[in-house]
């Protein structure tokens, strides 16, 4: 996991001027979020082990390899997808934890015409439209949505926006939008549009990085295929925000799921230098949050 944060060449997100972490920083914030949770444990040897690595962190803090900046750049959306579309495809650390939910929220779907918002290079497209669903798929990433295609030739994708989706008014039975919102500063236009384009009585499955992961620090990681790394900054939002978002776009709540990060999931630098910390920080958070919405009124009889 070292090697993602190493240099990589390419255009990187011109935005304002951000100081990046070192190391050393986020290897200390691991031990630290690491020694609250096992604050109130009863594992005294435990929270001991983590001092006594807080300790030599600090005492090397001005080692080179802690001491440097992180090198791996910040992309805006079009580049980072971009990139990451030549990859997107391998294990990603959070589809186990979120594919689950969501999959057993799909399976309980009439089959009819399903879109799937920011559908990347299209995995829940690929398993909707082996259930029987006619899938439209949107998406800003040219390149992601170019592999979607290769998967999937019988059907549709579009290139578009969350907030200005390119399908009419209520020509959806359901709608699908996987991991995608924390790239929306507001979340209030992408719903008004899930909700517009699905027709009454029709479901929205949302999936995201949990909110408590974001405001933790994690962002959009990824690997390129040359081995390289790079992320794209995440948007901060309360588990409200979504309600309040909805509530706004008219649709009412059926469900709300969270999962939890497991051993495999909690992948972050600090895996390698430090399991232990690594595992007592992050693994039993909330790594998912998967929102289930209705849309009031009656479904169309051609449904």
């Amino acid at each position: 996991m070292l090697k993602l944060l190493r240099h990589m060449s390419g255009d990187t997100f011109e935005g304002p001027a951000v100081t990046v972490p070192t190391l050393g920083q986020l290897l200390l914030g691991t031990e630290g979020l690491a020694l609250l949770r096992l604050a109130f444990s009863g594992d005294a040897a435990a929270r001991e082990a983590r001092v006594a690595e807080i300790r030599s962190l600090v005492e090397r803090h001005g080692e080179p390899d802690l001491a440097a900046p992180l090198a791996a750049p910040e992309y805006d959306l079009d580049q980072g997808y971009g990139l990451w579309s030549q990859t997107y495809d391998q294990p990603l650390r959070l589809f186990p934890v979120e594919e689950p939910i969501v999959h057993r929220l799909l399976a309980a779907l009439p089959v009819g015409r399903v879109l799937d918002a920011a559908c990347g290079t299209g995995r829940h497209a690929a398993w909707l439209a082996a259930q029987g669903h006619q899938v439209v798929g949107v998406d800003g990433s040219a390149a992601m949505l170019a592999r979607a295609a290769a998967k999937l030739p019988g059907s549709r994708f579009v290139q578009g926006d969350l907030a200005a989706l390119p399908l009419p008014d209520a020509s959806v039975d359901a709608a699908l939008c996987a991991l995608a919102l924390v790239h929306v500063a507001d979340l209030r236009p992408a719903l008004r549009e899930l909700a517009r384009v699905v027709q009454p009585g029709g479901q929205i499955v949302i999936s995201d990085v949990h909110p408590v992961l974001v405001q933790l620090g994690w962002q959009a990681q990824f690997r390129t295929a040359e081995g390289g790394a790079g992320f794209m900054r995440l948007n901060r939002h309360f588990a409200a925000d979504y309600a309040a978002a909805a509530l706004d776009a008219g649709l009412r709540l059926g469900g709300l799921y969270e999962s939890p990060l497991t051993p495999e999931s909690a992948m972050t630098v600090a895996r390698e230098p430090l399991p232990d910390a690594n595992a007592a920080a992050w693994v039993g958070l909330p790594g998912v949050i998967v929102w289930h919405f209705t849309k009031p009124g009656q479904a169309s009889a051609q449904s």
